[in-house]
């Protein structure tokens, strides 16, 4: 069972990664700000949704949010939303590794905005 359930978050984490990644260089490459604004809402509230339901799943003992995908998505766009649902629900707060690198895969990724914003 759990090995399905696993399988299935993967399927979807890498599908949903996908799909804001082709928003996200869509709208770059077209200079189409909605299209950008899509794909880094996605991402984000992915990012969000992941924080919320791995908190809700903790009590159960259940199956729980891998660490890795919860880094692996703030890093490839959703770092303002994993540090927002991290901050909102308190949830991994006590981990020395999510407060430091959630942070700073938010900055890289405001700077990165700013850069592009900048070209």
């Amino acid at each position: 069972m759990f090995h399905r359930q696993l399988a299935l978050h993967r399927r979807n984490r890498n599908l949903l990664l996908a799909i804001g990644w082709v928003l996200l260089l869509g709208g770059y490459a077209q200079s189409a700000l909605w299209l950008l604004a899509a794909g880094g809402l996605l991402l984000n509230g992915y990012a969000w949704y992941l924080m919320k339901a791995d908190k809700r799943l903790a009590p159960r003992r259940s199956f729980r949010i891998p660490e890795a995908s919860l880094f692996i998505v703030a890093f490839l766009g959703g770092g303002i939303g994993a540090l927002a649902g991290m901050l909102v629900y308190r949830h991994k707060t006590k981990h020395t590794s999510f407060l430091l690198l959630i942070p700073v895969f938010c900055i890289l990724q405001v700077l990165l905005l700013i850069w592009m914003n900048s070209r």
